[in-house]
């Protein structure tokens, strides 16, 4: 317990520590306030080791704030129907672009020339399996990578040119690894009719290397292939359409690629003819632009991708396309 002397010449006390506390707080009592301890002196306070604390202001911590950018990628936890807008998308995929038009056309030239050339280097006689090789493996982690980059424009961000190779930095494996099963699923179920197709084209295809000409076999010796790719084109199709976003799941939610596949699935069979007519949209689009001398590709795949990850929003997020 204390005693204090006041200005006034009065003293006031005992007092513990904690009403000196306020009082200081309320600036009646200071450093130089004389106080008297248990001890029987006098002395100012800020001599008196026990009350010298009571001087120190207190430390106020400035209210936390989330991170902006990190807040922006978290994922919701959607899983529930929502109503896909197919030209909503597209609008919303032209906005973006204006708004972005360097960014997004500069990583899609990035990732479309560096597919191309790979392309290109694949046809060599020695050294093209290599290339080809190199193309198969980055294939998936530089659409992921891409569709990164549309997706944190959409979500109001600004990421750097670099930002398309993250799939390659990120998610490397799953995308990897997604894109080889997506692509092991296509080849089983098409290349059974491909094969039954070449084999009655090659009597054909032999007599044209000889120098003769092409002639059309008879329909009754490509029909079986024929049959049997329309038997699973339809299984192909919706597949396609089912993992449509399988790519920008693994990245975008840093998933497994299995996962990845069964939310998408999940996800887009809600609407599958919804997703369908968006993928069908999409796909006219991009063969059009590939159809200008390949070079209206590099505008229509910008598009494309941002419509689809306007879609994803809709699909996976619940967000309307704007």
């Amino acid at each position: 317990m204390y005693r204090i002397l006041g200005s006034d010449g009065k003293e006031y006390g005992p007092v513990s520590s904690e009403p000196l506390g306020q009082w200081i707080r309320e600036k009646r009592v200071d450093g130089d306030t004389r106080v008297q301890g248990e001890d029987g002196q006098w002395r100012p306070l800020r001599e008196v080791p026990e009350l010298v604390a009571l001087l120190q202001a207190p430390v106020v911590l400035p209210p936390l704030m989330p991170a902006p950018t990190e807040a922006k990628s978290i994922p919701s936890d959607f899983d529930g129907d929502y109503d896909l807008d197919i030209v909503a998308c597209l609008s919303a995929a032209w906005n973006t672009l204006k708004q972005h038009t360097s960014l997004l056309f500069m990583s899609s030239s990035i990732y479309l020339g560096i597919m191309f050339l790979l392309g290109l280097l694949g046809a060599l006689p020695e050294l093209g399996i290599v290339f080809s090789l190199v193309s198969m493996v980055i294939a998936g982690p530089m659409l992921g990578g891409f569709y990164h980059v549309c997706l944190r424009v959409i979500r109001r961000e600004n990421p750097p040119w670099h930002a398309v190779f993250d799939g390659i930095r990120k998610s490397f494996l799953h995308l990897f690894l997604g894109q080889s099963v997506y692509g092991i699923v296509m080849l089983v179920l098409l290349m059974p009719g491909i094969f039954m197709l070449i084999h009655s084209l090659s009597p054909r295809l032999i007599a044209v290397q000889k120098g003769q000409p092409f002639e059309w076999p008879e329909l009754g010796s490509v029909l079986p292939g024929l049959a049997l790719l329309g038997m699973v084109l339809p299984v192909v199709v919706f597949l396609q359409t089912a993992w449509m976003f399988l790519w920008p799941l693994i990245i975008d939610h840093r998933i497994g690629f299995w996962t990845a596949m069964g939310r998408s699935l999940r996800q887009v069979n809600r609407r599958w003819w919804s997703c369908f007519g968006l993928f069908l949209v999409l796909g006219i689009l991009n063969v059009l632009g590939m159809m200008v001398c390949m070079v209206g590709v590099l505008f229509t795949f910008p598009i494309t991708s941002l419509a689809s990850m306007h879609a994803y929003e809709t699909v996976i997020h619940g967000r309307k396309a704007e």
